[in-house]
């Protein structure tokens, strides 16, 4: 009859409450006792297992003769496995006892360790690991790749090989950051490879706590954003020509719009020299987008220059209704054939309205000379407060606005 465990050990109120699984064979290795972590374990009842080898629980890699502790795999009733560290000895009287720690959790522990550390090394993004003096702890073969350092080159070396010095502020801002909300994401700076290639990189720091909540570092994902930024570039630079050219489009039409008004007045009979003196300042004024514009044709002399029509000057202007052809900047710009950009034009001493000028906070003069032939119709003046505004009009297109304006002047004014 089998030894009860009250017999081997007398303790069988501690087996009973042990959380881990106990095993008791006899000198040829059969079960005598199993307590109920066992039978929780294993899924055997201890009816069920009293008189079976311990093999029978066990696949092949147990050796009953190999010193303890070992690891052994165990096959539950159901045929699951469960990995278990296999520690015990024998009693006074010969039985063998044996204790199980299932070591399932700390198996999938390893692993998951294992894999993080896969999932970390050959990651595509870089990972670095820093101490509390930002000296890089962790290298990953992402930064290898990104920044071209080996990982024996920059262990328990300071991350400041990493940074140009013009982003050294903004580095310690960045971690000062990090000490204070844990965390910092998307941040986008640049970075320098060991090659001297200045990268642009989007970055991410958390801080690293340890046992004790104690700071014990930073971790830093960093990932490549240069190509991405270039990308970026060219788009902006495509969609701005697309928009240019939308611009250009609509410049086009608006110009042949007011050109096809501006013809069909200087021909209708039932309009004025005045309509289209309206018509042609609006049109110079809205195309261009200038401040002021003044309209001003040549008497029949040709000896002054007489202002016609006027926008966005007030009505001290009209002092200036007269100016002499032969000392004015349209006789330079007729005697030339083409439209003169002028900036400081609150400066320039052969404007004959420097007070003018100065009253309106005007800067820069666009002066378009109206030609017929050889025939000095007129001139228009096209005025900014800010030189940039007019840096990126065309003189060519102003020209042939100006030629087509001149005959429509011309025609009007010969109408009969």
């Amino acid at each position: 009859m089998a030894k009860t465990l009250d017999q081997v050990v007398g303790i069988t109120n501690i087996a009973h409450a042990m959380t881990e699984s106990l095993w008791l064979g006899n000198r040829e290795h059969k079960t005598i006792y199993v307590n109920p972590a066992f039978e929780k374990l294993s899924g055997y009842t201890l009816k069920e297992a009293i008189g079976k080898d311990c093999l029978h629980f066990f696949d092949q890699g147990l050796a009953k003769s190999s010193s303890l502790p070992q690891e052994a795999i165990l096959i539950t009733k159901s045929g699951d496995k469960v990995p278990l560290l296999i520690s015990g000895s024998q009693t006074p009287t010969g039985e063998t006892m044996w204790v199980f720690s299932n070591l399932t959790k700390l198996k999938k522990l390893t692993q998951q360790d294992k894999l993080a550390q896969q999932i970390i090394q050959h990651s595509t993004e870089a990972i670095v690991v820093l101490d509390t003096n930002r000296k890089i702890k962790l290298w990953n073969s992402g930064a290898v790749k990104m920044y071209g350092y080996k990982a024996t080159e920059v262990i328990n070396t300071s991350i400041n090989i990493l940074i140009p010095k013009e982003e050294e502020a903004e580095n310690k801002i960045l971690l000062s950051e990090v000490r204070k909300h844990n965390q910092i994401k998307n941040i986008e700076t640049k970075r320098l490879t060991k090659d001297g290639q200045i990268l642009d990189v989007s970055l991410s720091v958390t801080k690293v706590m340890g046992e004790k909540e104690r700071f014990i570092g930073y971790l830093i994902i960093y990932r490549d954003i240069s190509q991405e930024k270039r990308a970026n570039t060219e788009l902006q630079k495509r969609f701005e020509a697309i928009q240019d050219a939308y611009k250009e489009l609509g410049l086009q039409k608006r110009y042949l719009d007011y050109m096809s008004d501006i013809l069909d007045v200087a021909t209708a009979k039932d309009t004025s020299i005045k309509d289209l003196e309206r018509i042609i300042i609006s049109a110079f004024s809205l195309l261009t987008k200038c401040d002021s514009a003044i309209l001003r044709f040549c008497d029949s002399e040709n000896k002054f220059l007489k202002l016609r029509s006027s926008f966005g000057v007030n009505s001290n202007w009209d002092s200036k209704d007269k100016v002499l052809i032969r000392s004015s900047i349209a006789h330079d710009a007729y005697k030339k054939g083409r439209a003169l950009i002028i900036d400081d034009i609150d400066s320039y001493r052969k404007h004959q309205g420097q007070k003018l000028l100065k009253a309106h906070s005007l800067k820069s003069l666009i002066l378009v000379p109206l030609i017929v032939g050889k025939h000095f119709v007129g001139s228009i003046s096209l005025y900014a407060t800010d030189p940039a505004k007019f840096r990126l009009i065309e003189s060519d297109f102003l020209e042939k606005m100006g030629k087509q304006c001149s005959v429509a002047i011309f025609t009007k004014m010969n109408e009969k």
